[in-house]
């Protein structure tokens, strides 16, 4: 009589506790793995936000014109900035649907209890003191600054000093935030 080859059970029992210690350990990898690129694509996301932000940031301060603006109450200068916050007149202002209205945008930036802020009135000379759009661009922030550096090479903490007010020279802005650190811009004006 012929013996068949089996295994035994105490081989099965190995064999098993075998493919299941490499299971967990096969597990563990792909779940840290998986983790891993979550963080990734938050942390890649949330600088992606930054970036965006500072760049709208940047490109509204480049297009500044030293137009002042007409208000209900008298006239406004073509920028008003504090340490936190700035109200300010642009130009570019793209009219693909060849609306009829000016090329120029009054804007503000604002810092308000971390959140970063956008907001432009759809005219030139509002009327009102609201504005017609208001749109958070950046949240989670520590702290934004303004400095305005004059002709003669000094740096305030608000703008204008005093009438008839022109543009500064350069315009300094740090947003700081946990995440990332301070982020500092300095753009030249003239």
């Amino acid at each position: 009589m012929k013996r068949q080859g089996a295994f035994t059970l105490v081989e099965v029992l190995v064999s098993v506790l075998v493919f299941g210690l490499l299971a967990a350990a096969a597990y563990t990898a792909l779940n840290g793995l998986s983790a891993a690129a979550g963080q990734q694509r938050e942390h890649a996301e949330a600088l992606a936000g930054l970036q965006l932000a500072v760049a709208r940031l940047d490109q509204d301060l480049r297009q500044l014109v030293p137009r002042p603006v007409r208000t209900a109450v008298g006239q406004e200068p073509a920028l008003a900035g504090e340490s936190n916050r700035l109200v300010a007149t642009r130009a570019g202002w793209a009219n693909p649907s060849d609306q009829p209205r000016s090329q120029l945008q009054r804007f503000g930036w604002a810092f308000d209890d971390g959140m970063l802020e956008r907001f432009h009135w759809a005219v030139t000379d509002p009327v009102e003191t609201a504005p017609d759009r208001q749109s958070a661009v950046l949240e989670n922030l520590d702290s934004l600054e303004f400095r305005y550096r004059d002709a003669t090479g000094n740096w305030h903490d608000r703008w204008p000093l005093s009438e008839p007010a022109s543009l500064p020279v350069a315009i300094e802005v740090t947003l700081e935030s946990a995440r990332f650190g301070p982020i500092r811009r300095l753009v030249v004006l003239e």
